[in-house]
């Protein structure tokens, strides 16, 4: 069976983060394609992958550690011991296999044969920010598999640049943060909406840190996923707390 598209890879480029980046550099893998579901049919599945992965400014240790959680969180945990070009491409192999034992069974079925199957995996992974301790990463997942829309999730990484581990809300807040983090994440809400008058739109009241957050030169920014706090119409809600707000509450210096 021929491939719509060719595979590319683990095409990598080397290229430097930032310029806060601190001697760290990161390669990016891509893989991409179409799959056909089957000989004559127009169903295919799409697989967009584009993953930034440590290789230069980290000890061994931590570069490890990072790139195994980096694959994890995009892949799935049965990959977080591959090398990065063949975790990407054993995911997309695998789920080419799962998108044809799905679906083609289904083209024998007449009330179907007319359906569109068609799947998506769109995946994107990128270090957004880095100092001397600490490394932020943003995971980005679309998946379609049928139905009447795709789904998008977004979650928000932070490492530690000497061990590679990862730094929780816990590690990086006082104790008790969370009322006082409950307060600021609703008071700034209405800023990261399209149009503020929607929070008339939103399944709560009150916004609590959910333990997806990233870490930037201006502040903290928590990423609420579609259906996490609003309606799918509202995508994904990402809510900014400058470093000022924070002073209290900070177990260390960003």
């Amino acid at each position: 069976m021929k491939k719509a598209l060719t595979v590319f890879a683990a095409v990598s480029a080397i290229a430097a983060l930032s310029s806060c980046c601190h001697d760290f550099e990161s390669e990016t893998i891509a893989v991409s394609g179409k799959f056909p579901l089957a000989e004559g049919r127009t169903d295919t599945l799409e697989v967009n992958i584009s993953a930034e992965f440590p290789v230069s400014g980290l000890s061994r240790e931590a570069e490890m550690k990072i790139s195994a959680a980096v694959a994890g969180a995009l892949f799935g945990e049965e990959y977080m011991s591959m090398d990065p070009g063949a975790a990407a491409e054993a995911y997309k192999n695998d789920l080419i296999d799962e998108y044809r034992s799905e679906n083609l069974p289904m083209t024998e079925i007449p009330e179907l044969e007319s359906s569109t199957l068609s799947w998506a995996s769109h995946i994107q992974g990128n270090f957004t920010y880095s100092d001397e301790k600490i490394l932020s990463y943003t995971a980005s997942r679309y998946t379609y598999s049928g139905g009447a829309h795709g789904m998008t999730a977004e979650s928000a990484y932070n490492f530690d640049r000497t061990t590679g581990d990862p730094v929780s809300e816990e590690d990086f807040f006082n104790d008790g943060y969370i009322g006082e983090m409950t307060g600021l994440l609703t008071a700034h809400l209405p800023e990261a909406l399209e149009t503020p008058a929607d929070t008339s739109m939103l399944f709560l009241k009150t916004i609590e840190p959910n333990g997806n957050f990233s870490i930037g030169s201006d502040g903290i920014t928590y990423i609420y996923n579609q259906y996490e706090i609003a309606p799918y119409s509202m995508g994904i809600i990402r809510i900014s707390i400058p470093w000022e707000e924070l002073e209290d509450l900070l177990r260390q210096n960003p």
